[in-house]
């Protein structure tokens, strides 16, 4: 997606539902990328997903108290498509995401 105005990309991918190539749902787009691909156009560049990626969304004081949180850059170039839902072109586990709900199906004995 590639715009003049930066807003109408974040608008548009902000909280969007992620779904994986095997169509498991594996977050929502918490922040994301730009790059100015020529002046005054924009184009996203990665999706960030993760409470990591929460920091330019939270306050400031909350982000001291959580420093460590990671964030899951996933590039452009793994994105098959974006229209009510991301759908991703690689699973979950090898873009590093939905690792929490992995990790308490295992405790629970699922999957």
């Amino acid at each position: 997606m590639r715009a003049a105005d930066p807003h109408h990309i974040a608008d548009a991918f902000l909280d969007m539902p992620l779904v994986d190539l095997h169509d498991h749902s594996c977050g929502v787009v918490d922040d994301i990328e730009l790059a100015e691909i020529e002046p005054g156009i924009w184009e996203l560049a990665a999706i960030l997903v993760g409470p990591g990626a929460w920091r330019r969304r939270r306050p400031r004081w909350l982000t001291a108290l959580l420093p460590k949180l990671k964030a899951v850059r996933i590039a452009k170039a793994d994105i098959a498509s974006a229209t009510q839902v991301v759908r991703l072109m690689r699973p979950a586990a090898e873009l590093g995401l939905a690792t929490t709900e992995r990790r308490l199906l295992a405790l629970m004995g699922g999957r």
